[in-house]
């Protein structure tokens, strides 16, 4: 993250951790004792902290798991085919090309994933297609679901993915994704602007994005038909810190 988003998201993020830690004995904080976010005056600012169990939180919708450095939260199946830029989008995104949308409020889950520790990139990519490796805190992104016969089932969001290489479809093998954490131009979140939330075609102003091989093209990317659920199936976007190996 540039200084100036790494300054504002880190003291919020150090006066929401006293609480976390137990430091606060409130079940709640309130959003007017938190400072307003960098963005447009119009959008939303943090949603309350509840503490629900020992080290265990929500930010709105957002479930942190501080044991597990890990957080999920509701999303819904946008797409069942067609050419894909993103992951994730938040409802007022780029919906028309995103695999996923939901809900939650970008900013609530950039501090959600600061108040677990992950660290974004100082140097964020120059535009959406950049042809540079995004850098960023590697993490793991699994999906959950229910099946028609009411099974839960969780799987790794490339298994609905394809990709055309050399002209043909193939499947995609396990993807590298990052935490870059966003930017902040002229004074707003830009994942809160624009919905961007994980970028499968590279994009700064997501929040998490590809750093696999092809990431840069826009032309490449498409669901898996038939493997993915009917549009609207509700799911659970899963986000941990990536295992070491």
């Amino acid at each position: 993250m540039n200084a100036m988003k790494k300054k504002f998201f880190y003291f919020i993020a150090a006066g929401l951790s006293l609480w976390m830690c137990g430091n606060v004995n409130a079940q709640q904080v309130n959003p007017p004792l938190i400072p307003p976010p960098p963005v447009d005056p119009t959008a939303r600012t943090l949603s309350a902290v509840e503490k629900i169990s020992p080290g265990t939180f929500l930010i709105g919708d957002i479930q942190i798991i501080k044991s597990k450095k890990s957080v999920s939260f509701p999303a819904t199946v946008n797409m069942d085919k067609g050419l894909l830029e993103y992951l994730l989008v938040q409802g007022a995104g780029k919906t028309h090309e995103s695999l996923f949308r939901t809900k939650v409020q970008p900013y609530d889950l950039q501090v959600a994933l600061l108040l677990l520790g992950f660290e974004g990139t100082d140097t964020p990519l120059g535009s959406q297609g950049d042809p540079a490796k995004p850098e960023g805190e590697p993490v793991e992104l699994t999906i959950t679901y229910k099946k028609a016969d009411g099974t839960s089932v969780t799987v790794m969001p490339e298994e609905w993915l394809i990709k055309t290489v050399d002209d043909k479809h193939r499947g995609v093998s396990a993807m590298d994704w990052v935490f870059t954490g966003s930017m902040v131009a002229d004074g707003q979140f830009m994942a809160q602007m624009s919905g961007s939330i994980a970028a499968i075609f590279h994009d700064p102003s997501a929040m998490i994005d590809n750093a696999s091989p092809g990431g840069e093209s826009d032309e490449v990317w498409f669901v898996k038909e038939g493997a993915v659920p009917p549009v609207g199936t509700p799911v659970t976007i899963n986000i941990k810190a990536k295992t070491k190996k």
